[in-house]
């Protein structure tokens, strides 16, 4: 059976049929550049099943040193564009703390992260990690957190309380972030 048939097996729910992907795929660059393939696919299944891939390998392989290169990262950064399935940009979002964020991208980054797909996305898990993102954005390119921290500063009295959790997270994490009076 190849991957796509594989990954297409994924109910959304129950996770065992990726895990036994994931046991038996090694992470190496074969498997993300495939993996980012099939999330370029219009398929929610797909999208979603990669990406839970993806993000395994990283949380997985960060004890052996597993790093995303810089042409991974920007494969990745440019999925975040592409993918619409919710639980793949959540996912893409949860990855980017270890991506590689070149100078190049970081206009084009800021605008997609701040757009309709993702901080006004309706799934709350995806504008929570948004709000992480931009913080991780506005800390690798400082001279964004003059317009990043407004942003998090008002999400804490307008978001979802799950939203405000991750938000305080943030906020304890990036002491920049916070107004000053």
């Amino acid at each position: 059976m190849d991957l796509e048939t594989e990954i297409a097996a994924y109910d959304g729910r129950h996770k065992d049929v990726l895990e036994a992907i994931a046991a038996r795929l090694p992470p190496g660059g074969g498997a993300v550049r495939d993996l980012t393939a099939l999330a370029r696919r219009d398929d929610a299944k797909l999208q979603a099943g990669a990406t839970w891939l993806l993000k395994h390998f990283l949380e997985s392989g960060q004890e052996q040193g597993v790093t995303f290169s810089a042409q991974q990262s920007g494969a990745l950064l440019a999925l975040l564009g592409e993918v619409s399935h919710w639980e793949a940009r959540l996912h893409l979002l949860q990855i980017l703390p270890a991506l590689t964020l070149p100078e190049e991208r970081k206009a084009a980054l800021y605008r997609l992260l701040t757009g309709s797909d993702y901080l006004q996305a309706s799934n709350k898990f995806v504008r929570a990690w948004t709000y992480n993102a931009l913080a991780i954005l506005a800390t690798r390119f400082p001279e964004l957190r003059k317009t990043v921290a407004p942003l998090l500063i008002s999400a804490q009295e307008d978001e979802a309380a799950s939203v405000r959790a991750r938000l305080r997270r943030v906020m304890k994490e990036n002491p920049w972030a916070i107004k000053r009076s």
